[in-house]
């Protein structure tokens, strides 16, 4: 039954980009937009989209431009026609660090769940260059008591693997229902060079006679046609890191995993700035919207990894991250629900409300 006030109202879910938006509302179980307005109220400028999934009344929206500024105006905005708003999930695609501790993949497709938000795009300017400054106390985001709790029962692998299990039959029932090309690309796309290996033209012809020539170290500049250009026009051919998820000949199926994510407005794209940054602040991935979510709402990231936070970052992955990540996020509101009736309550309560 769709709800009746903007204040029932408890789950936003904030999208950067449209395929973004289009993965998220293509899996809604039901559609209130007949009776709750699209517009928000005077003051506030977003464009919503509003429905249910699973027990769980939930607002849409997709930003205007990438980025905090933009993440964080929407935020406040959310907040004037959706005051009743406990808990805003940031969705989407996203960089990743390809290994973790214990010698764990990280592969293309797979999503990553917030448990801490870390800005590093603070810093400092000196004159031989910028110094970024990430310790522990710019860690500024981590959700309350209760939904860490929660977060710590899907941690566990019992939990862990029901969330895959459900997240996999969301994804098949997306690619199934939808004209999107919302089909895993194929692991042959899904290469991982050397951190070092820097994307440039190694492909010379008399057009191509460029900066990319004398770039010989990590600092030397190369061609503005080599950063907008793809892996196969450029010739990138360096030596390229094995992934053990990837032998397989079948589609290998989309794990989840929790950790610390950094947000900032600059776009994460060098193998050795992202390794450095991962050993420093423990950090699994990189994004630019939940930092400014989190100035207005607690938050949680839940985004597919659609590149390496590498110079070879394209737009290939992109439309099968936001299935992924899409699919988590309705699997992860449909246990939220199974764990409030394993309570024994017969209807859902205000997410601050949730006891374990």
């Amino acid at each position: 039954m769709p709800v009746k006030s903007r204040k029932d109202f408890q789950v936003a879910i904030i999208c950067a980009l449209p395929p973004e938006f289009d993965a998220v509302e293509a899996l809604l179980d039901e559609y209130y937009d007949e009776t709750i307005k699209r517009l928000g109220q005077r003051g506030d400028a977003n464009w919503y989209r509003t429905g249910r999934i699973g027990e769980h009344d939930v607002v849409l929206t997709c930003l205007p431009n990438m980025g905090q500024g933009s993440a964080s105006s929407a935020a406040s905005s959310l907040l004037i026609s959706f005051g009743g708003i406990s808990l805003a999930l940031v969705v989407g695609i996203c960089g990743a660090v390809p290994t973790l501790p214990q010698k764990r993949e990280i592969i293309l497709g797979d999503v990553i769940i917030s448990d801490s938000i870390v800005e590093y795009g603070l810093g400092k300017q000196y004159p031989d260059g910028f110094k970024p400054t990430v310790q522990v106390k710019d860690t500024i985001g981590r959700p309350n008591r209760e939904i860490r709790s929660f977060i710590s029962a899907l941690k566990t692998r019992s939990m862990r693997r029901q969330l895959q299990e459900e997240l996999s039959k969301y994804l098949a029932q997306l690619q199934y229902d939808s004209e999107t090309d919302w089909k895993y690309p194929g692991a042959i796309h899904d290469i991982l060079f050397e951190s070092h290996y820097r994307h440039k033209h190694y492909i010379h012809t008399q057009d191509t006679a460029c900066l990319c020539v004398r770039c010989q170290s990590r600092s030397d500049p190369v061609c503005d046609k080599a950063l907008e250009g793809d892996c196969s026009t450029l010739g990138c051919a360096g030596p390229r890191i094995e992934r053990q998820r990837l032998s397989s000949h079948s589609a290998p199926k989309p794990l989840i995993h929790f950790g610390a994510v950094a947000s900032a407005d600059t776009v994460m794209k060098s193998g050795e700035h992202r390794d450095a940054l991962a050993q420093m602040s423990k950090v699994i991935g990189f994004e630019m919207e939940g930092a400014g979510v989190w100035d207005n709402l607690t938050c949680l990231v839940i985004k597919g990894v659609s590149d390496y936070a590498d110079s070879h970052k394209s737009k290939f992955w992109q439309n099968y991250a936001a299935a992924t990540a899409a699919s988590c996020v309705k699997a992860f509101l449909t246990f939220y629900a199974k764990e409030n009736h394993e309570q024994g309550r017969q209807k859902p309560v205000p997410i601050n409300g949730y006891r374990y």
